[in-house]
């Protein structure tokens, strides 16, 4: 198979002609060394390739939904035996010992993990950008930065590298990376992709790992594939009524859809994101759907700062932890300045402040709800802004403290962070373009535990778009490792 042919393919298509044995394993993964050593070196968003792997790929057919197609983890703890460093000079060389329960159901669906992508340091930053492998560019323009955490994972999924890649959001670290790169980033319902063996959802139920994609059936068909609880959680939640790859194909009811662009915060949302949602919104209208202005009620400000405690709270455990496991120190000279703040706030912090603050999230998990009881969906922009030039809240400039930190993300997480507190299914889709050629992402939630909802809409919007034409009609961005070389 031709380079220029494998980026044309989502992971199904992939898996399509694998099946029909047009093409085999070993071949794609020929397409992916490839990729990488296009355009990776203006990108850095692949950290490393696993010879070892790639070596290990069949030329053969197999059983699972995805048998032999590559992909790409982010620089986690993932899969047993493999670098998980988190971004970090903390963590540097520290490998993981376990696969997670996630990740072993994508294995046995057949994915194959090839290599590593990006993430900012431990996930905090809504900026790839770190000391320990420098930054990551957009394909769109590499000027630009590709937000955060999953930052790798979404400018290798745009650039062609791979149909789809793992990544991870506790605040919008899926959706925003999708959203400017012009990508789908679903964020599942709390408990939907167990955070086992480490946790239930880690984050205190605030994270969830999945995919970035290009395809909506891609999707659901990965969650398909790796949802539900494993034995020993401490909740279950309720399985999907039918297979997610099955509820796309059917077009949804009539639904109740709210849609908001003012801003939680005091951001002002930039005005061709702001034109964007609302033309979604039209688009929604044009299928029946009764769309109308709504957002629900909740006190931002006690919001954030219940964000802060709990983020503080987890680094102030964890990274003593990876300190002592690795024999580093916890200092400038191993973390940011933007991951050492978030910990200095949170060691300082009293117990009560955290149980206080789950109580803030508990008020606000239940006006919400009250929200979902009258609307089937919220539309929303994911992001209040473009694509940031790189180095524009650079992780690692002095004089930063916890409110720095999360005033840097607030530009980009004011619409996402609040459904990992409220645990709600959350996706971002490439619904527009700005008038400089960057993608613009809208987000769409659910009530809780209805993906099936979030997918089948967003099908229905992808079939308005030309999908011949890239990811929805946007066209290929500048970096794509298909084109020519000149």
């Amino acid at each position: 198979m031709r380079l220029d042919e494998y980026v044309t393919y989502d992971g199904i298509g992939l898996a399509e002609l694998l099946a029909k044995g047009e093409i085999t394993p070993k071949e794609l993964g020929g397409c992916v060394v490839d990729a990488v050593a296009a355009v990776n070196p203006v990108l850095n968003a692949v950290v490393e390739l696993y010879p070892d792997a790639l070596d290990a790929l069949p030329q053969t057919r197999g059983a699972g939904s995805f048998y032999g197609i590559p992909t790409l983890t982010k620089d986690f703890p993932v899969e047993a035996g493999r670098p998980g460093e988190c971004g970090s000079k903390l963590a540097k060389g520290f490998r993981a010992l376990r696969d997670t329960v996630a990740w072993q159901r994508l294995k046995a669906a057949g994915l194959v993990n090839v290599g590593r992508t990006t993430t900012s340091e431990f996930g905090v930053a809504a900026a790839t950008e770190t000391s320990l492998y420098g930054n990551t560019a957009n394909p769109w323009d590499i000027r630009r930065g590709v937000s955060g955490s999953s930052g790798g994972a979404a400018a290798a999924v745009a650039a062609g590298l791979v149909p789809f890649a793992h990544g991870g959001d506790g605040g919008g670290s899926i959706r925003n990376p999708a959203s400017f790169c012009g990508l789908i980033g679903l964020k599942p319902s709390r408990g939907r992709v167990t955070g086992s063996p480490g946790a239930n959802a880690p984050l205190f139920g605030l994270a969830t790992a999945f995919m970035l994609t290009k395809s909506v059936r891609d999707t659901a068909l990965l969650l398909d594939e790796c949802h539900g609880p494993d034995a020993g959680d401490g909740y279950e939640i309720c399985a999907p009524h039918t297979p997610y790859s099955e509820a796309i194909r059917r077009p949804p009811e009539a639904l109740r859809i709210g849609f908001c662009v003012k801003s939680w915060s005091q951001t002002t949302c930039d005005p061709e994101i702001a034109e964007s949602v609302l033309k979604t919104a039209r688009l929604l209208a044009s299928y029946g759907h009764e769309v109308e202005e709504a957002a629900p009620e909740f006190d931002y400000a006690a919001f954030l700062e219940a964000q802060k405690v709990i983020w503080g709270a987890d680094l102030a455990a964890g990274l003593p932890q990876v300190a002592q496991q690795m024999q580093r120190e916890i200092g400038s000279e191993n973390l940011s300045a933007t991951v050492l703040a978030v910990y200095h706030f949170g060691k300082d912090l009293c117990a009560s402040r955290l149980v206080n603050a789950f109580k803030v999230y508990d008020e606000m998990t239940r006006r919400v709800g009250r929200f979902f009881n009258r609307y089937d969906l919220l539309l929303t922009p994911t992001s209040c802004i473009q694509p940031e030039i790189l180095g524009t809240y650079d992780p690692m400039r002095s004089g930063i403290d916890v409110d720095t930190v999360f005033a840097d993300m607030e530009l980009k997480e004011t619409f996402t962070a609040l459904f990992n507190g409220t645990g709600q299914p959350a996706i971002s889709l490439p619904t527009g373009t700005s008038s400089a050629g960057l993608p613009i992402g809208s987000q769409l939630v659910a009530r809780f535990g209805r993906e099936d909802l979030l997918l089948g809409v967003a099908r229905q919007l992808e079939e308005n778009f030309d999908r011949n034409n890239g990811v929805w009609g946007q066209g290929l961005p500048p970096v794509f490792a298909g084109r020519p070389r000149a």
